[in-house]
């Protein structure tokens, strides 16, 4: 069986073009949570590098350990998102890849 060489390249161009585009869509990703009370705002980028954070004054009132607690809990909480978010772009773009799996869980 011979392989027409004109469409192998055009597949590999393809797949290099949604490579790309996957990339810059993922590099471009950027999740903010917000605890429910509104006291404590943050940004995490799509390296899961903390961006930006927020704190209400009132966070004053609360416990320190209360208030690390909180803040572990909504990185935790935004990094599942961002990895949720990163497997459904992959997804999106290569339908026969099993992102869901590959970023730690199945795809929503």
């Amino acid at each position: 069986m011979e392989l027409d060489k004109g469409i192998l390249e055009s597949e590999i161009s393809d797949l290099e073009s949604r490579t790309r585009k996957a990339q810059e869509e993922i590099a471009a990703l950027a999740i903010e949570a917000k605890s429910k009370d509104g006291l404590i705002e943050m940004i995490i980028g799509s390296q899961g590098r903390l961006h930006e954070l927020r704190l209400d004054p009132r966070v004053k009132r609360l416990e320190v350990d209360a208030l690390a607690e909180r803040l572990v809990e909504m990185m935790n909480d935004a990094l599942d998102l961002l990895q949720q978010e990163t497997a459904d772009k992959v997804s999106a773009m290569f339908p026969d890849f099993p992102a869901g799996e590959f970023f730690g869980g199945p795809a929503r």
